[in-house]
């Protein structure tokens, strides 16, 4: 019997162990990838505090789904071919059947189920995946990065909801956590013009980093906006920033909704029927968000690779740590 080490969320809020774990054996159509990176995603956060919304999380559970790694072993001969290709995968297990996914949109899956949530996830030495998960990723682009891959799908897929008609236009992303920085850097790659917004206490931290994409920011409790924008993509979870995002946004405009949230808001549905204002939303991402996401980072991999910080699989206890403290935009576990 073979042992591989893990970090395991117990049945206690925000505690963790490494514990030695039995290696996961394969049923037909699977792949065991040996994981080089995981990063730390806003959904493994909210399942380590119990929040709620993910009362459907098992305990104890090995979280993470932002996986880069390397194919070991394969069940069936026919897929010999993926031994030893560095891969990502989509985190989601998918029922093919569905009207959805027939169209192609396996991210609202009517039956769909996400690795480290509710199953076992990729916070160890070696993961399991379904062939139809698997994504190879270019030679040339480092696994580190590659861990990248899915937060970078979600704004892609967040910002193909509006498309090429962000091009030229004024557009505010809110919220300065991974979600909202890749966003910003989507749209801006769109050829949007893009400000993104966050607290003063971040200033130091988290939008240090807008700097290194040449994108503009906004402080929102020292002062108020001075402009109006066309569209807000809002990736804060702030319910009362989304309802005070509403009065910024031009008639004809569009807001989208990238973030999920702890608490109910309210809306003036007259404001939104005078001024003609979209509300989008915009959930997880597909195959081809993926792909757009890999050729994204191949491009630009040293800007990329200053988002991230580094955490041996033995520290993640602290990587969740800073990233609840907001200490650090986006925590990758080096396993």
């Amino acid at each position: 019997m073979v042992f591989i080490k893990s970090l395991v969320k117990t049945i206690e809020a925000n505690e963790f162990e490494i514990q030695n774990r039995e290696i996961p054996v394969l049923n037909k159509g699977e792949v065991l990838i040996k994981v080089d990176y995981c990063g730390v995603c806003g959904s493994d956060l909210h399942a380590a505090n119990h929040d709620p919304g993910y009362e459907f999380v098992p305990k104890p559970i090995v979280l993470g789904h932002e996986i880069s790694g390397t194919i070991t072993k394969v069940k069936s001969d026919n897929d010999e071919n993926l031994l030893n290709k560095r891969v990502v995968i989509t985190p989601g297990i998918v029922c093919g059947q569905c009207e959805a996914c027939k169209n192609g949109d396996i991210n609202i899956c009517e039956n769909i189920s996400a690795t480290g949530l509710h199953f076992d996830g990729g916070m160890s030495e070696f993961i399991k995946a379904k062939r139809e998960q698997v994504i190879p990723i270019p030679d040339e682009l480092s696994l580190d990065i590659a861990a990248l891959t899915e937060p970078l799908s979600v704004s892609i897929h967040a910002v193909c909801q509006l498309g090429e008609q962000i091009r030229g236009k004024d557009v505010l992303v809110q919220g300065c956590g991974i979600i909202g920085m890749c966003t910003a850097i989507v749209a801006k790659n769109f050829g949007a013009n893009v400000t993104l917004s966050g607290l003063k206490r971040d200033l130091n931290t988290r939008l240090k980093k807008a700097q290194i994409f040449d994108l503009n920011i906004h402080i929102n409790d020292e002062n108020s906006y001075n402009q109006m924008f066309d569209y807000v993509f809002e990736c804060s979870g702030s319910s009362p920033a989304f309802e005070n995002s509403i009065g910024q946004i031009k008639k004809g405009g569009a807001a989208v909704l990238v973030a999920l949230y702890k608490n109910q808001m309210i809306l003036s549905p007259n404001i939104l029927v005078r001024r003609e204002i979209d509300i989008l939303g915009s959930y997880a991402s597909n195959i081809k968000d993926f792909e757009h996401a890999l050729s994204l980072l191949l491009k630009q991999q040293k800007a990329f690779r200053q988002l991230i910080k580094l955490y041996p699989l033995e520290d993640g206890a602290n990587a969740f740590l800073e990233a609840n403290n907001q200490e650090v935009l986006k925590p990758v576990l080096q396993i």
